[in-house]
């Protein structure tokens, strides 16, 4: 019984973690069921979903929003959208600071893991985490209520351009505007410009955005940041790029550019994917699939990911250290990378296998379209996702959660001696194995 409490403790941060998005799903799950929050009701499962989708900051929906919830239903969809952004470590550390609980041990350590350094100071930089996220959200509320103005007036206006604000930021890809998401707004450039703006903003995290703030020289900025801040523009045009050219005449390089913007883990559409070419949806996956910086409000193996793999590959190919930006990067680093892009790989293909078993007459790409964004929490359909059975709906949920809490959470959750370094387990003599 020692044993069993002393693994226990030794998994409580990483469980800690995963509970408390439990939690917040169960809560919001059962708050949306209520009648205050629907004008006809809801069946568990579309509220289950919708509240994971809302956590995770996926924007998948099973039902239409504006039909299905009250004001308050959105509300609620609004506030659980932004704890999911911030991330229940930052929400937790934020309670804990208002009501003058000391942070532990435990704490401290799961909010250093989730914020990806050591280095941080946590009070004073949560600090900063919320207030660069009300600016943002301020900023764009204000852009939202001009670009709204010929449609909508009073209340509506206020509440539909502060939702479609936290929506963007934290790149959950909820919106109010019915079942079409924005095509009915691909002519308002404004919208679609503060959108992308703000997603791309989101896409990039706190710590990145910090340091841009705070370091006045680019080449003072930590390797981090310069990955983050290359590879953004990258995949950004080049997603775009792609787009227009496999959808040439179908779609204008506004459009493309915008939803280049969207697949880094958003999921507003100006687009119908059920006229989009099996190309132009394979380019989405991929999109998808990489996501945008660690510690935002992004999905995915997220950028950096990516960018250590095709590094180490180009280096192994060279015959040279794996290296960036003058900085050489640890084996530990790159080892850690393809797990979580192997993992990944391997969790999605057996969703799109279980999925296409429970829908077998609906066609594949649009099945790992969906997959993929759920997992990578963007939000992007082919009209899908309320057609759908129970057990689809499940898997998805399955999915937008452990695209939320991240495959290393899971990973650490089953090893037993998370907070050993690799070096400090036995070693054995080395194996000859036959690989490739």
């Amino acid at each position: 019984m020692k044993h069993n409490n002393k693994n226990f403790k030794l998994k409580f941060p990483y469980l800690y973690m995963l509970l408390g998005y439990l939690a917040i799903i169960l809560i919001g799950c059962l708050v949306l069921m209520l009648p205050i929050s629907t004008t006809n009701g809801i069946a568990f499962v579309d509220s289950l979903f919708v509240t994971t989708s809302a956590v995770c900051i996926t924007g998948l929906s099973s039902v239409v929003l504006i039909d299905t919830f009250t004001r308050f239903g959105q509300f609620v969809i609004m506030l659980l959208v932004q704890i999911g952004g911030l991330g229940f470590v930052t929400v937790m550390t934020s309670a804990f600071t208002l009501f003058g609980i000391k942070l532990g041990l435990s704490d401290k350590f799961l909010i250093e893991e989730n914020m990806g350094s050591q280095r941080l100071k946590v009070r004073s930089f949560l600090g900063r985490v919320l207030l660069i996220t009300a600016i943002i959200e301020c900023i764009g509320f204000i852009l939202n209520m001009i670009a709204l103005r010929n449609d909508y007036s009073g209340a509506d206006l206020v509440f539909f351009s502060l939702f479609q604000s936290v929506s963007a930021f934290n790149n959950a890809g909820f919106d109010l505007f019915g079942a079409n998401s924005l095509i009915d707004y691909s002519e308002n450039w404004l919208l679609l410009l503060s959108t992308a703006t703000m997603t791309v903003l989101g896409g990039l995290g706190t710590i990145v955005i910090n340091e841009v703030i705070t370091v006045r020289r680019l080449r003072r900025l930590t390797a981090h940041s310069k990955i983050v801040l290359t590879i953004t523009p990258i995949l950004l045009f080049g997603g775009g790029l792609g787009f227009f050219f496999s959808e040439w005449g179908n779609i204008t390089f506004g459009e493309a550019m915008f939803m280049s913007a969207m697949a880094r883990t958003c999921g507003f559409s100006v687009a119908d994917f059920t006229t989009w070419k099996s190309s132009s949806m394979m380019l989405c996956d991929l999109l998808m699939f990489i996501g945008g910086a660690p510690a935002s409000t992004a999905g995915g193996i997220k950028c950096t990911t990516f960018f250590v793999v095709v590094v180490a590959l180009f280096s192994f190919m060279r015959g040279k250290p794996t290296t960036a930006f003058k900085r050489s990067i640890s084996p530990r680093i790159v080892s850690r990378s393809m797990l979580i892009t192997v993992t990944t790989l391997i969790f999605v293909f057996l969703t799109v296998f279980i999925i296409c078993y429970f829908e077998p007459g609906v066609c594949t790409d649009y099945i790992v379209l969906e997959t993929v964004s759920a997992f990578a929490n963007v939000g992007f359909s082919a009209n899908l996702t309320t057609t759908l059975t129970v057990g689809s709906k499940l898997m998805l949920c399955l999915a937008m959660f452990y695209g939320r809490i991240g495959c290393m959470t899971v990973l650490m959750l089953l090893r037993r001696n998370w907070n050993h370094k690799e070096e400090d387990v036995i070693r054995y003599a080395e194996a000859d194995v036959l690989v490739g």
